[in-house]
């Protein structure tokens, strides 16, 4: 009687142990959200690395577009009418694309419908997405354009991280 009770037992103990470990599931990344940029790495192939802090940031994710919109330059003049080299400068240091976007096994992918930059125009970036506490970590793959051109940065080995925590503006 002992025997056939573990006879039965095993069995349902290993069904029980295997569908708790195929149900088990990992809480899923969303990216979904309004985002403040609080710092964008320029990492070097050696491991080094040169940071920026955006002055002005929104990016956001929703359903399956995105918009991605940073600069680091802020500048005083307060004026409709501004010097050519004032909107040069803010435009080499600022990043303008909207488009769509998928996030499958942390991997998130954009694709350009529009670009500030226009060799990102219908071009596609990659990044490895993950979170630490509450902050969103995108370490760049790859970036490249719709004639898959890559970014000149990635061809060294370099990339770029950008970490975003969740906008507190409405």
């Amino acid at each position: 009687m002992k025997r056939n009770i573990r006879l039965f037992i095993i069995p349902v103990v290993v069904l029980f142990s295997a569908l708790s470990l195929i149900s088990f599931n990992r809480e899923k990344i969303t990216v979904d959200g309004a985002w403040t940029i609080v710092e964008l790495q320029y990492v070097k192939p050696d491991g080094t690395a040169t940071s920026t802090r955006p002055v002005e940031s929104d990016v956001y994710f929703s359903g399956s577009h995105y918009s991605f919109c940073w600069t680091s330059q802020s500048t005083v003049t307060r004026d409709w009418v501004i010097a050519d080299s004032i909107k040069l400068k803010r435009f080499n240091q600022s990043l303008v694309n909207t488009g769509i976007f998928e996030l499958k096994d942390s991997i998130l992918t954009t694709r350009a419908v529009f670009a500030l930059q226009p060799m990102f125009v219908n071009g596609t970036a990659k990044f490895a997405c993950s979170f630490r506490g509450d902050t969103l970590v995108l370490r760049g793959l790859s970036v490249i354009s719709a004639d898959g051109i890559s970014l000149p940065a990635y061809t060294t080995g370099a990339h770029f991280v950008t970490k975003m925590i969740r906008s507190s503006r409405r």
